[in-house]
């Protein structure tokens, strides 16, 4: 009976409500934490040629920080569709957006770092000899009007050299690339045939080869298939340990891809003179400068509720970020060109972002 009768006062209305209350305010009461927030995160897409060191920033970023950088590659034709169409914080691309185009979507455009573009074959019968090419031939092959590896005008510029009597099989990006778009910015420069039927362009018709995307990709392809050329940037190369090939400039000097030769065409070009910083570096006459340096770009809306954390990422990358860019084989950007873009975000956008803090 009494155990009855304590069933009986368990279940009266008013000992559940007590009961509810308790359940639910209790913890306020007790002071119990809620918990934090996520971290904010930021959005970037585009460049496949810029992503392995994107990547090890947002790390080092998000270990600072806690911000963590969601950046997703694509190309540069992805980066640029998906920022005006807002759907990232920031786009990079290694093509430059003209400056009616930035003003029709209300962008800003800076640069953030710099490699180069390389050629890279697949030919083991060259032993441990470098593939010399210049521009015209190389135009040439990826033209389809040269198809062997012993083909006169590649024996002319390897003497001695043991080139198979082999087909070449051309390895391409098959999507809109801003990598595409400075190797046939050089290749335009090189040869008047690929200038009048090809031009420079993020995506080509091309008219041999096979095609993949992204560096990644192609960089794969390439030590995958014998006896194929292809194009990449310089630390997709680096760590691939691919072969290189040394280019022949037009006054005959043999220009070999590193840091000292990409960091020469960078300095020897005259940013402070162009709006938005609009600049190829490809075809440049500098000494000793490797004539497919090629630059990243970051797009941003110049109005936007992420700027200021944006930026600070940025301006930290450029100047504390450098010895990481090194590292995988890109160019850092000399400090007075990093000092010409930071005086132009003062000027491009909304003063929210001005008051960005400095000395991260």
């Amino acid at each position: 009976m009494i155990r009855q009768d304590v069933r009986r006062q368990w279940y009266r209305p008013a000992d559940l409500f007590a009961a509810l209350l308790l359940t639910v305010f209790a913890p306020a009461a007790l002071g119990a934490s809620v918990p934090p927030p996520p971290p904010p995160e930021l959005r970037g897409a585009g460049s496949t040629f810029v992503q392995p060191l994107l990547a090890e920033w947002a790390g080092n970023w998000a270990n600072k920080t806690g911000i963590k950088i969601n950046y997703e590659g694509g190309g540069s034709g992805a980066g640029i569709t998906k920022v005006k169409a807002g759907q990232v914080d920031f786009g990079a691309t290694d093509a430059p957006l003209a400056e009616e185009d930035l003003a029709a979507s209300a962008l800003v455009q800076f640069p953030i770092v710099t490699g180069g573009i390389v050629i890279v074959e697949n030919v083991t019968d060259l032993s441990r000899r470098r593939l010399q090419i210049d521009g015209r031939v190389l135009a040439s092959v990826f033209m389809g009007k040269i198809t062997k590896w012993n083909d006169p005008a590649l024996v002319d510029l390897n003497p001695g050299a043991a080139l198979p009597d082999a087909p070449i099989t051309v390895v391409h990006r098959s999507e809109g690339s801003g990598t595409t778009y400075n190797f046939s910015a050089y290749l335009t420069k090189a040869s008047p045939e690929w200038a009048a039927t090809l031009g420079t362009a993020k995506s080509i018709n091309w008219p041999v080869g096979s095609g993949t995307e992204g560096n990644q990709n192609v960089a794969n392809m390439v030590t995958n298939t014998p006896r194929s050329i292809g194009y990449v940037e310089y630390g997709y190369a680096l760590a691939h340990n691919m072969r290189i090939a040394t280019l022949h400039s037009p006054s005959g000097a043999t220009v070999y891809p590193n840091q000292s030769t990409i960091r020469n065409a960078v300095e020897a070009a005259d940013w402070a003179h162009v709006p938005n910083f609009n600049l190829l570096l490809v075809g440049t006459p500098a000494k000793e400068a490797w004539p497919i340096a090629a630059t990243t770009w970051v797009l941003m809306p110049a109005k936007a509720g992420t700027t200021e954390k944006c930026l600070d990422f940025f301006r930290w990358a450029l100047n504390s970020g450098s010895q990481l860019a090194d590292a995988q084989g890109y160019t850092p950007l000399p400090a007075k060109l990093v000092k010409l873009i930071e005086a132009s975000w003062l000027k491009q956008f909304s003063a929210s972002a001005k008051s960005a803090s400095g000395g991260h």
